[in-house]
């Protein structure tokens, strides 16, 4: 279950409407996940600094089993910051990334655990 989030300063009428779209195709081909796990999400007009400007920033934090790695991470960040600066203007210096590796036996879907439903079940319910 990958998950972008951005919160930003910006207000909700600055983000085109595709942008989550866009945002969650980047994540799947990013990730090597399939699109129909991937969730994106905008928190728009967030009360927030960076270096104590209010400028125009953000923060995104994206979530994922597997496919984070000190290799892998790079370009992820770097097709990520790319992505946000060119879809909504957020200057690169601006923007904050952090990426969370998840765990199967802690993230869940269909009212279980990705860890039974992808070893004990060995996929049966998806």
């Amino acid at each position: 279950m990958p998950r972008f989030s951005l919160d930003t300063n910006l207000p909700a009428s600055k983000i085109p409407e595709e942008f989550l779209s866009s945002c969650t195709t980047l994540l799947s081909k990013s990730l090597g996940k399939r699109q129909s796990y991937c969730i994106s999400t905008v928190n728009p007009g967030v009360k927030m600094t960076i270096g104590g400007s209010n400028e125009p920033c953000g923060f995104i934090q994206v979530t994922s089993i597997g496919s984070l790695s000190p290799e892998l991470n790079p370009k992820h960040m770097e097709v990520l910051t790319d992505h946000v600066h060119k879809a909504i203007g957020i200057p690169k210096e601006r923007l904050f990334i952090n990426l969370q590796a998840n765990e199967q036996s802690t993230t869940g879907y269909l009212g279980t655990t990705f860890h039974q439903l992808f070893t004990v079940e060995k996929g049966k319910r998806l």
